[in-house]
Protein backbone atom coordinates (compact mmCIF):
# COMPACT_ATOMS: atom_id res chain seq x y z
CA UNK A 1 0.00 0.00 0.00
CA UNK A 2 1.71 3.41 -0.75
CA UNK A 3 0.50 7.08 0.23
CA UNK A 4 -1.34 6.09 2.95
CA UNK A 5 -2.99 8.84 5.08
CA UNK A 6 -3.36 8.27 8.63
CA UNK A 7 -5.30 11.12 10.78
CA UNK A 8 -3.95 10.97 14.57
CA UNK A 9 -6.37 11.89 17.50
CA UNK A 10 -5.76 14.37 19.67
CA UNK A 11 -5.87 12.69 23.28
CA UNK A 12 -6.21 14.48 26.85
CA UNK A 13 -4.53 12.33 29.31
CA UNK A 14 -1.88 8.98 28.57
CA UNK A 15 -1.41 6.30 31.25
CA UNK A 16 0.25 3.65 28.75
CA UNK A 17 2.37 0.04 29.05
CA UNK A 18 4.06 -0.73 25.61
CA UNK A 19 5.69 -3.97 25.04
CA UNK A 20 8.70 -2.59 22.32
CA UNK A 21 9.80 -4.61 19.53
CA UNK A 22 13.03 -6.02 19.05
CA UNK A 23 16.16 -3.87 18.33
CA UNK A 24 16.59 -3.33 14.35
CA UNK A 25 19.99 -2.58 14.90
CA UNK A 26 20.76 -5.50 16.71
CA UNK A 27 18.59 -7.89 14.83
CA UNK A 28 20.34 -6.75 11.68
CA UNK A 29 23.68 -7.88 13.30
CA UNK A 30 22.73 -10.82 15.00
CA UNK A 31 21.11 -12.18 11.51
CA UNK A 32 24.73 -11.76 10.07
CA UNK A 33 26.53 -12.77 12.79
CA UNK A 34 24.95 -16.27 12.66
CA UNK A 35 25.77 -16.43 9.08
CA UNK A 36 28.85 -16.22 9.25
CA UNK A 37 29.04 -18.73 12.09
CA UNK A 38 29.67 -22.12 11.43
CA UNK A 39 26.50 -24.03 12.98
CA UNK A 40 22.66 -22.77 13.33
CA UNK A 41 21.79 -20.12 15.78
CA UNK A 42 18.53 -19.28 17.59
CA UNK A 43 17.79 -15.17 18.27
CA UNK A 44 14.71 -14.40 20.30
CA UNK A 45 12.64 -11.71 20.14
CA UNK A 46 13.85 -10.39 16.65
CA UNK A 47 12.46 -7.17 14.75
CA UNK A 48 10.04 -8.71 12.12
CA UNK A 49 9.75 -5.71 10.41
CA UNK A 50 10.72 -5.02 6.21
CA UNK A 51 14.32 -4.07 6.83
CA UNK A 52 15.17 -6.93 8.90
CA UNK A 53 13.50 -9.35 6.36
CA UNK A 54 15.72 -7.78 3.78
CA UNK A 55 18.84 -8.61 5.57
CA UNK A 56 17.15 -12.35 5.76
CA UNK A 57 16.51 -12.84 2.55
CA UNK A 58 19.51 -11.41 1.20
CA UNK A 59 21.57 -14.18 3.64
CA UNK A 60 19.34 -16.69 2.29
CA UNK A 61 19.88 -15.51 -1.60
CA UNK A 62 24.12 -15.79 -0.33
CA UNK A 63 23.00 -19.49 1.18
CA UNK A 64 21.84 -19.27 4.63
CA UNK A 65 18.83 -20.97 5.74
CA UNK A 66 16.54 -18.35 7.73
CA UNK A 67 13.35 -19.45 9.86
CA UNK A 68 11.26 -17.69 11.41
CA UNK A 69 8.59 -18.93 13.85
CA UNK A 70 6.51 -17.22 16.39
CA UNK A 71 9.24 -15.11 18.38
CA UNK A 72 12.47 -16.28 17.54
CA UNK A 73 14.28 -17.38 14.11
CA UNK A 74 16.96 -19.71 13.46
CA UNK A 75 19.58 -19.11 11.04
CA UNK A 76 21.17 -21.87 9.34
CA UNK A 77 24.60 -20.82 8.23
CA UNK A 78 25.89 -21.41 4.17
CA UNK A 79 28.46 -24.40 3.73
CA UNK A 80 30.04 -22.24 1.12
CA UNK A 81 30.54 -18.75 1.68
CA UNK A 82 28.81 -17.60 -0.47
CA UNK A 83 26.23 -19.37 -3.11
CA UNK A 84 25.95 -16.90 -5.89
CA UNK A 85 22.71 -15.54 -6.51
CA UNK A 86 20.83 -15.60 -9.90
CA UNK A 87 20.41 -12.02 -10.13
CA UNK A 88 21.25 -8.83 -7.59
CA UNK A 89 20.20 -8.85 -4.38
CA UNK A 90 17.44 -6.35 -3.63
CA UNK A 91 17.78 -4.38 -0.24
CA UNK A 92 14.77 -2.21 -0.85
CA UNK A 93 16.02 1.67 1.11
CA UNK A 94 17.63 -0.71 3.69
CA UNK A 95 21.05 1.17 4.63
CA UNK A 96 22.20 -0.95 7.33
CA UNK A 97 21.54 -3.97 5.08
CA UNK A 98 23.60 -2.57 2.33
CA UNK A 99 26.61 -1.64 4.39
CA UNK A 100 26.82 -4.41 6.58
CA UNK A 101 26.48 -7.09 3.81
CA UNK A 102 28.55 -4.89 1.36
CA UNK A 103 31.65 -5.38 3.71
CA UNK A 104 30.62 -9.25 4.68
CA UNK A 105 29.99 -10.41 1.24
CA UNK A 106 33.58 -9.98 -0.12
CA UNK A 107 34.76 -12.58 3.07
CA UNK A 108 33.17 -15.15 0.81
CA UNK A 109 34.09 -16.25 -2.68
CA UNK A 110 32.21 -15.00 -5.72
CA UNK A 111 30.26 -12.52 -7.93
CA UNK A 112 27.36 -10.01 -6.43
CA UNK A 113 25.23 -7.03 -7.12
CA UNK A 114 23.68 -5.05 -4.62
CA UNK A 115 20.64 -2.61 -5.66
CA UNK A 116 17.87 -1.45 -4.17
CA UNK A 117 15.36 1.36 -4.50
CA UNK A 118 16.00 4.99 -6.02
CA UNK A 119 16.68 6.48 -2.78
CA UNK A 120 19.01 3.77 -1.65
CA UNK A 121 20.61 4.76 -4.67
CA UNK A 122 21.59 8.05 -3.37
CA UNK A 123 22.88 6.66 -0.20
CA UNK A 124 26.66 6.54 -0.44
CA UNK A 125 28.80 3.38 0.37
CA UNK A 126 31.71 4.66 -1.42
CA UNK A 127 33.85 4.80 2.08
CA UNK A 128 32.83 1.02 2.95
CA UNK A 129 34.04 -0.02 -0.45
CA UNK A 130 37.00 1.78 -0.94
CA UNK A 131 37.98 -0.20 2.36
CA UNK A 132 37.43 -3.33 1.03
CA UNK A 133 39.56 -2.92 -1.83
CA UNK A 134 42.42 -2.02 0.09
CA UNK A 135 41.83 -5.40 1.69
CA UNK A 136 41.37 -7.57 -1.52
CA UNK A 137 37.87 -7.12 -3.04
CA UNK A 138 37.15 -5.70 -6.35
CA UNK A 139 33.75 -2.84 -6.73
CA UNK A 140 32.47 -2.02 -10.31
CA UNK A 141 29.35 1.07 -9.61
CA UNK A 142 26.81 0.14 -12.28
CA UNK A 143 25.74 3.80 -12.19
CA UNK A 144 26.98 6.41 -10.32
CA UNK A 145 30.51 5.91 -8.47
CA UNK A 146 29.90 5.86 -4.92
CA UNK A 147 26.49 4.28 -4.75
CA UNK A 148 24.36 1.17 -5.31
CA UNK A 149 23.98 -0.70 -7.46
CA UNK A 150 27.29 -2.18 -7.64
CA UNK A 151 28.70 -5.42 -8.52
CA UNK A 152 31.28 -7.01 -5.72
CA UNK A 153 33.57 -9.63 -6.64
CA UNK A 154 36.03 -11.19 -4.16
CA UNK A 155 38.28 -14.19 -3.47
CA UNK A 156 37.96 -13.64 0.38
CA UNK A 157 39.65 -10.96 2.23
CA UNK A 158 43.64 -10.64 2.56
CA UNK A 159 43.69 -8.90 6.07
CA UNK A 160 46.30 -6.37 6.84
CA UNK A 161 45.79 -2.76 7.61
CA UNK A 162 42.90 -0.47 6.51
CA UNK A 163 41.44 3.25 7.17
CA UNK A 164 38.00 3.60 7.30
CA UNK A 165 35.99 6.91 6.52
CA UNK A 166 33.07 6.98 9.18
CA UNK A 167 32.62 10.71 9.18
CA UNK A 168 29.16 10.22 7.16
CA UNK A 169 27.96 6.67 8.84
CA UNK A 170 29.04 4.39 11.86
CA UNK A 171 28.01 1.16 9.32
CA UNK A 172 31.10 1.55 7.26
CA UNK A 173 32.96 1.05 9.89
CA UNK A 174 30.65 -1.97 11.50
CA UNK A 175 30.56 -4.00 8.31
CA UNK A 176 34.13 -4.23 8.01
CA UNK A 177 34.68 -5.14 12.16
CA UNK A 178 32.08 -7.57 11.35
CA UNK A 179 33.77 -9.28 7.98
CA UNK A 180 37.53 -8.97 9.63
CA UNK A 181 37.27 -12.04 11.18
CA UNK A 182 36.71 -13.95 7.91
CA UNK A 183 39.89 -12.63 6.31
CA UNK A 184 43.19 -14.57 5.89
CA UNK A 185 45.32 -12.98 8.55
CA UNK A 186 44.91 -9.86 11.08
CA UNK A 187 42.99 -7.22 10.11
CA UNK A 188 43.88 -3.54 11.45
CA UNK A 189 41.18 -0.72 11.52
CA UNK A 190 41.66 2.72 11.64
CA UNK A 191 39.00 5.56 11.00
CA UNK A 192 38.11 8.93 11.02
CA UNK A 193 37.12 10.42 14.62
CA UNK A 194 34.72 11.39 15.37
CA UNK A 195 32.81 8.56 14.04
CA UNK A 196 29.16 9.72 12.97
CA UNK A 197 26.80 7.52 15.44
CA UNK A 198 29.44 5.54 17.13
CA UNK A 199 27.29 3.97 19.76
CA UNK A 200 26.53 1.46 16.60
CA UNK A 201 29.88 0.77 16.66
CA UNK A 202 29.84 -0.28 20.92
CA UNK A 203 26.61 -2.46 19.52
CA UNK A 204 28.90 -4.00 17.14
CA UNK A 205 31.37 -4.45 18.93
CA UNK A 206 29.89 -6.20 22.15
CA UNK A 207 27.97 -8.32 19.85
CA UNK A 208 31.48 -9.49 18.35
CA UNK A 209 32.98 -10.07 21.49
CA UNK A 210 29.86 -12.50 22.82
CA UNK A 211 30.07 -14.37 19.82
CA UNK A 212 33.74 -15.06 20.82
CA UNK A 213 35.64 -13.01 18.42
CA UNK A 214 38.80 -12.02 19.57
CA UNK A 215 40.27 -8.17 18.76
CA UNK A 216 42.44 -5.76 20.70
CA UNK A 217 41.64 -1.90 21.16
CA UNK A 218 45.18 -0.34 21.00
CA UNK A 219 44.21 3.46 20.63
CA UNK A 220 40.53 4.93 20.74
CA UNK A 221 40.71 4.72 16.45
CA UNK A 222 42.57 1.31 16.03
CA UNK A 223 41.52 -2.00 16.53
CA UNK A 224 43.25 -5.00 15.33
CA UNK A 225 40.92 -8.17 14.94
CA UNK A 226 42.64 -11.25 14.83
CA UNK A 227 42.14 -13.53 11.67
CA UNK A 228 40.80 -16.33 10.54
CA UNK A 229 37.90 -16.82 13.23
CA UNK A 230 34.53 -18.06 13.27
CA UNK A 231 31.54 -16.60 14.88
CA UNK A 232 29.99 -18.81 17.45
CA UNK A 233 26.29 -19.68 16.62
CA UNK A 234 24.31 -16.96 18.43
CA UNK A 235 21.62 -17.46 21.57
CA UNK A 236 20.79 -14.12 22.63
CA UNK A 237 17.63 -12.62 23.20
CA UNK A 238 17.22 -8.84 21.52
CA UNK A 239 16.29 -6.43 23.94
CA UNK A 240 13.18 -3.77 23.04
CA UNK A 241 14.23 -0.87 20.42
CA UNK A 242 14.77 2.14 22.23
CA UNK A 243 14.49 4.22 18.59
CA UNK A 244 10.98 2.90 18.57
CA UNK A 245 10.05 3.44 22.19
CA UNK A 246 11.20 6.84 21.69
CA UNK A 247 7.95 7.95 19.88
CA UNK A 248 6.14 6.51 23.24
CA UNK A 249 8.14 8.48 25.78
CA UNK A 250 7.73 11.28 23.30
CA UNK A 251 4.23 10.99 24.08
CA UNK A 252 4.41 11.20 27.44
CA UNK A 253 6.20 14.18 27.37
CA UNK A 254 3.68 15.82 25.25
CA UNK A 255 0.65 15.23 27.05
CA UNK A 256 1.85 15.14 30.55
CA UNK A 257 1.26 11.17 31.15
CA UNK A 258 3.12 8.45 31.96
CA UNK A 259 5.07 5.57 29.47
CA UNK A 260 6.11 2.57 30.55
CA UNK A 261 8.32 0.66 28.06
CA UNK A 262 9.66 -2.84 28.18
CA UNK A 263 12.13 -4.74 27.53
CA UNK A 264 14.89 -2.08 28.29
CA UNK A 265 17.58 -1.63 30.95
CA UNK A 266 19.76 0.93 31.73
CA UNK A 267 22.77 -1.20 30.85
CA UNK A 268 20.89 -1.25 27.04
CA UNK A 269 23.70 -1.37 24.47
CA UNK A 270 21.86 1.31 22.29
CA UNK A 271 22.99 4.74 21.92
CA UNK A 272 19.03 5.25 21.67
CA UNK A 273 18.40 4.97 24.89
CA UNK A 274 20.53 8.43 25.96
CA UNK A 275 17.44 9.71 24.71
CA UNK A 276 15.97 9.49 27.86
CA UNK A 277 18.47 11.43 29.45
CA UNK A 278 17.63 14.40 26.69
CA UNK A 279 13.45 14.31 28.12
CA UNK A 280 15.08 14.51 31.85
CA UNK A 281 16.65 17.69 30.86
CA UNK A 282 13.58 18.72 28.90
CA UNK A 283 11.38 18.44 31.94
CA UNK A 284 10.01 15.10 31.80
CA UNK A 285 10.95 12.19 35.31
CA UNK A 286 12.44 9.50 33.91
CA UNK A 287 11.87 6.17 36.23
CA UNK A 288 13.84 2.66 35.54
CA UNK A 289 11.81 -0.56 36.34
CA UNK A 290 12.20 -3.98 36.82
CA UNK A 291 11.97 -4.76 33.07
CA UNK A 292 11.90 -1.54 31.62
CA UNK A 293 11.65 2.39 32.07
CA UNK A 294 8.85 4.91 32.66
CA UNK A 295 8.48 8.39 31.62
CA UNK A 296 6.51 10.98 33.15
CA UNK A 297 5.71 14.19 31.14
CA UNK A 298 6.31 17.43 32.86
CA UNK A 299 3.49 20.33 32.71
CA UNK A 300 5.61 22.63 30.41
CA UNK A 301 8.38 21.23 27.77
CA UNK A 302 11.69 22.61 28.43
CA UNK A 303 13.88 24.16 25.52
CA UNK A 304 17.37 22.35 24.96
CA UNK A 305 20.76 23.46 23.10
CA UNK A 306 22.56 19.68 22.34
CA UNK A 307 24.61 17.69 20.21
CA UNK A 308 23.03 14.88 18.90
CA UNK A 309 25.43 13.01 16.70
CA UNK A 310 25.62 10.24 18.84
CA UNK A 311 21.27 9.88 18.64
CA UNK A 312 20.78 11.12 15.36
CA UNK A 313 17.86 9.05 14.79
CA UNK A 314 16.40 10.64 17.76
CA UNK A 315 16.34 14.36 15.91
CA UNK A 316 12.85 13.80 14.46
CA UNK A 317 11.29 12.67 17.45
CA UNK A 318 13.52 15.86 19.41
CA UNK A 319 12.33 17.84 16.53
CA UNK A 320 8.54 17.61 17.05
CA UNK A 321 9.16 18.02 20.79
CA UNK A 322 10.79 21.11 20.46
CA UNK A 323 7.78 22.82 18.68
CA UNK A 324 5.63 22.37 21.68
CA UNK A 325 8.80 23.59 24.14
CA UNK A 326 8.68 26.98 25.60
CA UNK A 327 11.72 28.52 24.25
CA UNK A 328 14.50 27.92 21.27
CA UNK A 329 15.71 24.32 21.11
CA UNK A 330 19.31 24.02 18.64
CA UNK A 331 19.74 20.76 17.54
CA UNK A 332 23.71 20.27 16.29
CA UNK A 333 26.14 18.53 14.59
CA UNK A 334 23.51 15.85 12.87
CA UNK A 335 24.98 16.52 8.88
CA UNK A 336 24.60 12.93 8.23
CA UNK A 337 20.82 12.88 8.59
CA UNK A 338 20.62 13.92 5.21
CA UNK A 339 22.05 10.23 3.96
CA UNK A 340 19.12 8.94 6.08
CA UNK A 341 15.83 7.12 4.41
CA UNK A 342 15.15 10.82 3.44
CA UNK A 343 16.79 13.97 4.05
CA UNK A 344 15.50 13.96 7.65
CA UNK A 345 16.86 17.67 8.37
CA UNK A 346 15.07 18.92 5.52
CA UNK A 347 11.93 16.68 6.12
CA UNK A 348 11.53 17.74 9.90
CA UNK A 349 12.12 21.23 8.95
CA UNK A 350 9.24 20.86 6.40
CA UNK A 351 6.47 19.39 8.66
CA UNK A 352 7.30 22.03 11.26
CA UNK A 353 6.14 24.26 8.74
CA UNK A 354 3.13 22.74 8.38
CA UNK A 355 2.70 22.95 11.84
CA UNK A 356 3.03 26.72 11.76
CA UNK A 357 6.18 26.35 13.65
CA UNK A 358 9.37 28.52 12.84
CA UNK A 359 12.80 26.68 12.21
CA UNK A 360 16.13 27.22 10.84
CA UNK A 361 17.69 24.29 8.60
CA UNK A 362 21.50 24.20 9.08
CA UNK A 363 23.55 22.38 7.39
CA UNK A 364 24.43 20.33 10.12
CA UNK A 365 21.33 20.83 12.63
CA UNK A 366 18.10 22.52 13.40
CA UNK A 367 16.97 25.94 15.55
CA UNK A 368 13.23 25.10 16.33
CA UNK A 369 11.48 28.11 17.70
CA UNK A 370 8.83 26.40 19.90
CA UNK A 371 5.94 27.23 22.09
CA UNK A 372 2.45 27.20 22.07
CA UNK A 373 -0.28 27.93 21.01
CA UNK A 374 0.57 25.91 17.90
CA UNK A 375 -1.85 26.27 15.00
CA UNK A 376 -3.53 22.78 13.25
CA UNK A 377 -1.43 22.03 10.27
CA UNK A 378 -1.88 23.64 6.89
CA UNK A 379 -2.27 20.71 5.13
CA UNK A 380 -0.99 16.60 5.29
CA UNK A 381 2.30 16.08 6.20
CA UNK A 382 4.69 14.51 4.00
CA UNK A 383 6.46 11.02 5.84
CA UNK A 384 8.55 11.44 3.04
CA UNK A 385 8.87 7.54 2.71
CA UNK A 386 10.49 7.64 6.00
CA UNK A 387 9.53 5.70 9.11
CA UNK A 388 11.04 8.05 11.87
CA UNK A 389 9.47 11.42 9.77
CA UNK A 390 5.92 9.14 10.15
CA UNK A 391 6.08 8.54 13.83
CA UNK A 392 7.76 11.46 15.15
CA UNK A 393 5.28 13.85 13.36
CA UNK A 394 2.42 11.00 14.66
CA UNK A 395 3.00 13.03 18.25
CA UNK A 396 1.87 16.10 17.24
CA UNK A 397 -1.57 14.94 16.60
CA UNK A 398 -1.87 14.20 20.22
CA UNK A 399 -2.21 17.91 20.78
CA UNK A 400 -3.40 19.34 17.85
CA UNK A 401 -6.28 18.68 15.69
CA UNK A 402 -6.21 17.73 11.74
CA UNK A 403 -2.65 16.37 11.48
CA UNK A 404 -2.59 14.15 8.94
CA UNK A 405 0.15 11.35 8.01
CA UNK A 406 0.64 11.67 4.41
CA UNK A 407 3.04 8.25 3.77
CA UNK A 408 1.77 6.87 7.21
CA UNK A 409 2.83 2.75 5.80
CA UNK A 410 6.14 3.77 5.88
CA UNK A 411 6.55 2.65 9.41
CA UNK A 412 6.89 -0.74 8.41
CA UNK A 413 10.41 -0.07 7.99
CA UNK A 414 11.20 -0.53 11.48
CA UNK A 415 7.72 -0.76 13.71
CA UNK A 416 4.91 -2.78 11.49
CA UNK A 417 2.75 -2.79 14.71
CA UNK A 418 3.17 1.01 15.18
CA UNK A 419 -0.40 2.50 14.36
CA UNK A 420 -2.02 -0.40 16.34
CA UNK A 421 0.23 0.44 19.46
CA UNK A 422 -0.46 4.38 18.92
CA UNK A 423 -4.22 4.57 18.32
CA UNK A 424 -4.61 2.72 21.79
CA UNK A 425 -2.51 5.53 24.00
CA UNK A 426 -5.00 7.63 25.69
CA UNK A 427 -6.23 4.31 26.74
CA UNK A 428 -4.80 2.02 29.35
CA UNK A 429 -2.53 -0.46 28.02
CA UNK A 430 -1.02 -3.54 28.63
Amino acid sequence: MKNLLKTIKPVSKINAQIRLPGSKSITHRALIMAALSGEPSEIRNPLKAEDTHLTANALEALGAKIEWSGDSVRVIPPVYRWREPDGPIFLGNSGTSARLLLAVIPAGTGTFVLDGTPRLRQRPVGPAAEALEKLGASMRWLDKAGFPPLEIRSRGLNGGDVFVDASESSQFLSGILIAAPGARREVRVTWSEPAASWPYVEITLAMMKGAGIRFERLASNLIAISAPQVYAPSNITVEGDCSSASYFWGAAALTGGVVSTSPVSPHSLQGDCRFLGVLDKMGCRVMWEPEGVCVKGPERLLPIDIDMNEMPDMVPTLGVLSAFASGTTRIRNVAHLRIKESDRLKAVAAGLKKLGVESVELSDGLIVHGGPPLRPPSGPISAFDDHRIAMAFALAGLRLNGVIIDGAESVSKSFPEFWEIFDGLGKSQS
